[in-house]
Formats: C-alpha cells, sequence, structure tokens
C-alpha cells in the first residue's frame, strides 16, 4: 500500500467512525511502514504484535496494554483489552502488508463487526 492510498483509508475510516484511534501499517517482518499519526509504538513492540497475530498467541501488547486475542486468521486479527482500551483489529492487505486500527470502546459494533468492516475497507480501497 502507497502512503496516498494509506492516507486516504485513514482519512476515510476517521471521519466514518470517531471511535478509531491509531492506524498503523506492517510489512511482513513487523517493520512500521506508515501510522496516522506520532504515536508511542516502538519498533520492537510492532514486530510483536505482527508475531502475537501470525503464530496464533493468546494475547498481544499494545501500547503497554494486554489484548486477547479473539480472531487470528491469516487475513484478519481481533483482539479485546478487558479493562476499557478498547480493541485492535487487523487486516492483512491485499500487497501481503498488515494494517491494523487500534478503537476505543464501542457500542456501536462488535468486536467481530470491527473485524470484518476493516477487513473490507482495507480490501476495497
Amino acid at each position: 500500500m502507497n502512503e496516498s492510498k494509506f492516507i486516504q483509508l485513514v482519512d476515510k475510516l476517521k471521519k466514518e467512525y470517531d471511535e478509531i484511534k491509531e492506524i498503523f501499517l506492517l510489512d511482513s517482518s513487523g517493520n512500521i511502514i506508515f501510522k496516522s499519526e506520532n504515536f508511542d509504538l516502538s519498533e520492537i513492540e510492532a514486530k510483536e504484535i505482527l508475531t502475537s497475530w501470525k503464530y496464533k498467541k493468546s494475547f498481544l501488547i499494545f501500547m503497554r496494554n494486554r489484548f486477547a486475542i479473539v480472531k487470528w486468521a491469516e487475513i484478519q486479527l481481533a483482539a479485546k483489552n478487558t479493562h476499557g482500551e478498547g480493541s485492535i483489529c487487523g487486516s492483512i492487505t491485499p500487497e501481503g502488508e498488515y494494517f491494523i486500527t487500534h478503537i476505543e470502546e464501542s457500542k456501536d459494533l462488535l468486536l467481530i463487526e470491527w473485524s470484518i468492516m476493516i477487513n473490507k475497507q482495507v480490501w476495497e480501497n
């Protein structure tokens, strides 16, 4: 995904969904390609998130918070923090990169609905 496509998708998602906070794109090794804004995500943490996804671990750590992974398929990821820190949803892109979003607590959509919507948006754009 090139930078302009990433920015367009970030703008679209953030305009439509106030609950979406941070968004980032990782390559297949877990290196950060783009971030939606400047937020505290280190290269080490990014690699650990991708490792948790790829190796179907039971949790991931994002910005020092633990998120239980409830769905980890090759193409999609859904994880939930049980202490009010929201959810993490991810989708592999058509280019083989990893598009990951942090979503604050939502009463409008269930975690699985967020996961499906993020995946659909990534593949439609």
